[in-house]
């Protein structure tokens, strides 16, 4: 049985590349990362982070139509 990895806050955003703010907007308004509670700390299972990183549109600008 493999261990599962578990992450905080400060943790996750390392993980990630992101700053500490900026995951708890994706926890609390975006509503987009799903941490559990292990009494009052939240803890990000290794799988949820890379399934985050794997739905996350990469920084700048999106395309602009060809023309």
């Amino acid at each position: 049985m493999t261990p599962i990895k578990l992450f905080s806050t400060s943790g996750a955003a390392e993980y990630l590349g992101l700053a500490v703010i900026t995951v708890k907007y994706h926890i609390y308004v975006a509503k987009d990362l799903h941490p559990q509670k292990v009494g009052r700390t939240l803890v990000f299972t290794q799988e949820e982070l890379d399934t985050f990183k794997e739905r996350k549109r990469p920084p700048g600008r999106p395309p602009g139509p060809s023309g």
